[in-house]
Formats: structure tokens, C-alpha cells, sequence
């Protein structure tokens, strides 16, 4: 049988009138069977397609687009205006960068508006598909800028890790780096598991020159270990014992 090849209708989209002549357009095409209506132009402007939309060049779209599958770009998607996803987004690419050329942008906001106590979250996960391992790195938020060379270099970092990865017995490490007078990165304090249920050790400054300043009253609960002496301008005890085990000047 010599069956319809491809056809262009015109359709009514209901009961004409003196007032009413709404009119679709279908554009029909067939393979091996009847040509069957692939992509209809309404009365109000809307084109429906119901394969893929391939476009070789640019397409401007002042109006709403409105998505229900999947849209797939294979090259540079600009938008000159905000884009919201309202289904929330996800990304496999390997690097997303935001760039602007103000003053004190790229801004980034994540922002709860819900009517409670709760917070916004900002998840840092790694799933290695595998058993995790001590020294596993978790995340890493990195300061980049130029030095005097406009070289770029990386002055401060913070980086969270698997400090013991045994199954009940799960500890932490968080470390603050910052670069160390020739532009090599070292932990200026180290937040660690400790080894017991409830301790958490903390490591302050880098190196025998390192210097630490508290500004205001250091407090200690338990005992103080000073490995290379104190030196203090002025002395206040509340308790009213003091033992030296070695020297004391």
C-alpha cells in the first residue's frame, strides 16, 4: 500500500465562531508507517516538537521555555538574565567557575527561608565506592591570589580528612593552612580525633619559631605542658598550691 509520506494539516482547536478561529498547525512525517503528527504550531505561538531539536546556530527565546524531559547541551549555554531551576540542578562536569569582573563579586548565596530553627547545608561528600582509609581527603576550599610576580599562588586553605576510618570508632581532622613565608602550605592549626570517645585534640601554630598571641585570658581546665618554658610578665595563681617538677624561675 502507498502510504502518506509527510503532510501539513490545519486543525481546528475547536468550534469556530464570528469571535473563535483558533487554528493548529501539524506537521506530520512517517519512517515505515503513516506520517503521524511530530510537531504542532498553536494558535497561541506554541510549538510542541515531539522528538529532538537540533539547532546549528543560535536560538533566542524571548518567551518561556518550558522543559519536561531532559535538555541536553553539547556546546556553551549563556543566558544574559538569572536562570532558576526550580527542580534543583546537578552538574558532572569536572570544573564549574563563576567569573565577574565587579569590585566584590561572584557572590554565592545559600539561603533558607524556612520559618525554623534550621540552617542551610553545604555538603562536601566523598564516596569512593570503596572501604574508606585513614587519611582519606574529604574537601578542600582553597584561597587563590597573585603575588607580587602576578603569579598565582595559594595562600590559605582549610581541608577536612578521614583521621580513623574504623567502622565505630569514626574520627575527624581539620586542618587551616596557611602559606608559610615562601609559598609553601603549612597547618597553622590542626583540629584532631583524639583517642578516646569524647576528646578532641588540637594542634596550635607550626615550627619551634612559631609564634602564638592570645589577646585576652587563657583559661585551662586540666594541666598545662609547656615543653620549652613560659615566660610571663605577671603571674596569678587561685589555686593555692604551685608544684615545679623541674627548674622555676
Amino acid at each position: 500500500a502507498i502510504l502518506v509520506a509527510a503532510a501539513i494539516q490545519a486543525k481546528s482547536e475547536g468550534d469556530f465562531s464570528s469571535s473563535n478561529n483558533a487554528t493548529s498547525l501539524n506537521f506530520m512525517t512517517g519512517a515505515s508507517e503513516a506520517a503521524t503528527t511530530k510537531m504542532t504550531l498553536s494558535s497561541a505561538g506554541n510549538l510542541t516538537v515531539t522528538g529532538d531539536v537540533n539547532v546549528g546556530d543560535d536560538l533566542d527565546v524571548t518567551g518561556d521555555a518550558v522543559i519536561d524531559g531532559t535538555a541536553l547541551v553539547t556546546g556553551v549555554l549563556t543566558t544574559t538574565a538569572a536562570t532558576v531551576f526550580n527542580g534543583g540542578f546537578t552538574s558532572n562536569a569536572d570544573t564549574n567557575t563563576f567569573t565577574s569582573a565587579n569590585a566584590t563579586d561572584p557572590l554565592v548565596i545559600i539561603k533558607n527561608t524556612t520559618n525554623d530553627a534550621d540552617s542551610a547545608r553545604l555538603h562536601f561528600v566523598k564516596d569512593k565506592g570503596a572501604a574508606g582509609a585513614d587519611g582519606d581527603d574529604i574537601g578542600n576550599i582553597i584561597f587563590i591570589a597573585d603575588n607580587d610576580a602576578q603569579q598565582q599562588t595559594t595562600f590559605a586553605s582549610i581541608r577536612a580528612e578521614v583521621s580513623d576510618a574504623s567502622d565505630g570508632a569514626e574520627g575527624g581532622k581539620l586542618n587551616f593552612y596557611v602559606a608559610s613565608h615562601d609559598g609553601e602550605s603549612a597547618p597553622g592549626l590542626v583540629i584532631n580525633d583524639g583517642s578516646a570517645e569524647d576528646e578532641v585534640d588540637v594542634t596550635i601554630a607550626f615550627g619551634a619559631a612559631s609564634v602564638t598571641t592570645v589577646a585576652g585570658t587563657l583559661t585551662a581546665t586540666g594541666a598545662v605542658t609547656a615543653n620549652a618554658g613560659v615566660v610571663v610578665d605577671t603571674m596569678t595563681l587561685d589555686a593555692a598550691t604551685l608544684t615545679a617538677t623541674g627548674d622555676f624561675t
